[in-house]
């Protein structure tokens, strides 16, 4: 759930934790990513003295620091009965906890229920999830000859494989298959390909659709023996073991998977369309398993498991992420802008435009994600601007700065106290800090410490979080030996004892804000002089 949101002063900017770089909406051009990064723009730390790349997990951030997030919002199921076939008001249906069904309590018990419907559980789920596990007496029985027919006829030209009479026999019955599935719940969405005039970014995720009135084409016109010969997505087998019979049948068992890995991909997980995915794959897999799988030999099926498992791994690796469309291409007189993180001084985000950088926050600020200030469609342009001019100004817990003043480092650091980054710490006085916690090679100062205890204890925290494994037993001794004392660093980062001839914490101050105040260039971080 989003976090409980604060009522802000349009005029007042306060303080929240940062949201998480992948939330950031991507900007698209029609498939085009309109990021305008460089090749070295993640990973270099960028500072007013100029920039550099980033020692391996520079770029770990707290977990705390991190807003929780707020997942893309969509309905888990449709607001019809699916008893009756009639739309309705949602407070007048009651949903499946499982599959996009939802139904009228007078309906439930005509359509098998026996449940309770007075008082039904929290997650209930409805009687047609159980079919959707099962082939039904009632689509057991299929036309084999009249299909038959059409389909020796379609693959003719395979007369003399030794698989031909018995695939033509599979293929018969997938066809039919295809046929019970078109006519299930849900099946109107996969009966034909998906628009991608109307489903825009559709082809940016599916590099391969598929549906089921395509695949009862291609059997019908025995389209799948060209299109293996000429390497129209086809795999290349090599297997000795499977005739050319079982090659094509092969393509058709795959090609019904891709219709629901393709539907479980694009779409958000738990939502309605996803659940109707899981729906088709639930059924399919009943009617493979009693009429296909005992009749497939084993070189086919071993392809089809390895297919599967592909299909899994790719959608446990997809990362759906929000996106907007913008209108023109690339420009040469728009002004990049960069969401820069000053804590580890690196760009988490990249916008072509000020005007993509406005649309991008307030897709953030519609999703739920918290602001340092009121943000509204009326507001949002000045917001920015004063972001972009002023070095005290964040949002969403980033600056926002123009990309060129960032390479050519023109800008400003705002100053910080040491404690910053937990506001449960209270800062220490300048007098009483004896230890640093610094940024091994821009010397940026993250911390100060009143003791090799409290400092002992970061260190502490932040070796068990550290992306490179940290040598050494992890005990105190460790710490003041070859940390405190000694060169070793955990993730780019260092402890190190103040230096100064009064011993104070003061004089550190003073003279890094001398350093500053006699640069020429006036380009000295404040954040890395304190």
């Amino acid at each position: 759930r989003a976090s409980k949101k604060r009522k802000l002063d349009p005029d007042i900017w306060g303080r929240v934790k940062k949201v998480r770089p992948t939330e950031f909406p991507k900007e698209l051009h029609g498939s085009h990513d309109m990021d305008p990064s460089e090749p070295d723009d993640y990973i270099k730390v960028f500072t007013p003295e100029g920039s550099f790349i980033a020692e391996s997990g520079r770029n770990t951030v707290n977990e705390e620091s991190y807003q929780k997030v707020i997942t893309i919002k969509s309905p888990r199921n449709f607001n019809h009965c699916f008893a009756c076939i009639t739309d309705d008001n949602a407070e007048n249906l009651v949903f499946c906890s499982k599959c996009p069904r939802a139904f009228h309590r007078r309906c439930l018990n005509a359509d098998g229920c026996s449940d309770d419907v007075t008082n039904l559980p929290h997650n209930w789920e409805c009687q047609r999830c159980h079919r959707d596990k099962q082939v039904l007496p009632t689509e057991e029985s299929l036309d084999q000859l009249t299909v038959l027919s059409v389909i020796e006829k379609a693959f003719s030209n395979m007369e003399k494989d030794s698989y031909f009479k018995f695939g033509t026999i599979l293929l018969s019955n997938i066809y039919q298959i295809l046929n019970q599935l078109k006519k299930h719940d849900h099946g109107i969405l996969f009966l034909s390909p998906v628009d991608p005039r109307e489903v825009k970014d559709y082809l940016d995720v599916v590099s391969r659709p598929m549906d089921y009135g395509t695949i009862s084409s291609k059997l019908e016109m025995g389209s799948y023996v060209n299109d293996i010969a000429e390497g129209v997505n086809a795999v290349e087998l090599d297997d000795d073991y499977m005739t050319a019979m079982e090659k094509i049948l092969f393509h058709v068992l795959r090609d019904i998977e891709q219709v629901y890995h393709n539907c479980l991909l694009y779409n958000q997980k738990g939502c309605n369309y996803y659940r109707c995915g899981e729906v088709h794959l639930a059924k399919w897999r009943a009617f493979y398993k009693k009429f296909v799988e005992d009749r497939t030999g084993e070189s086919v099926k071993i392809h089809l498991n390895d297919f599967r498992k592909s299909c899994k791994l790719e959608r446990q690796n997809s990362n759906r992420v929000r996106h907007f469309q913008v209108l023109g291409g690339d420009h040469p007189n728009r002004k990049a802008v960069a969401v820069y993180d000053p804590d580890i001084k690196m760009i988490v985000k990249q916008y072509s435009s000020k005007t993509s950088a406005i649309t991008a926050a307030m897709i953030l600020k519609n999703a739920g994600y918290e602001c340092e200030v009121q943000l509204t469609e009326r507001n949002v342009k000045e917001k920015l601007k004063i972001a972009l001019e002023d070095d005290s100004k964040m949002i969403f817990g980033y600056r926002w700065i123009f990309t060129d003043d960032l390479r050519s480092a023109n800008f400003k650091l705002k100053e910080k106290s040491l404690a910053f980054g937990n506001d449960s710490l209270t800062s220490p006085a300048a007098d009483n800090i004896v230890i640093l916690r610094e940024d091994k090679l821009s010397g940026a100062r993250f911390r100060g410490f009143e003791s090799e205890q409290s400092a002992f204890e970061d260190w502490s925290t932040t070796r068990a979080a550290a992306i490179n494994s940290v040598s050494g037993i992890g005990d105190k001794s460790d710490f003041v030996n070859n940390f405190l004392d000694g060169n070793q660093s955990i993730d780019g980062v260092v402890w190190r004892r103040v230096q100064t001839n009064s011993g104070r914490y003061d004089d550190v101050i003073a003279d890094q804000k001398e350093k500053s105040r006699v640069s020429e260039n006036g380009r000295f971080s404040e954040e890395n002089d304190l």
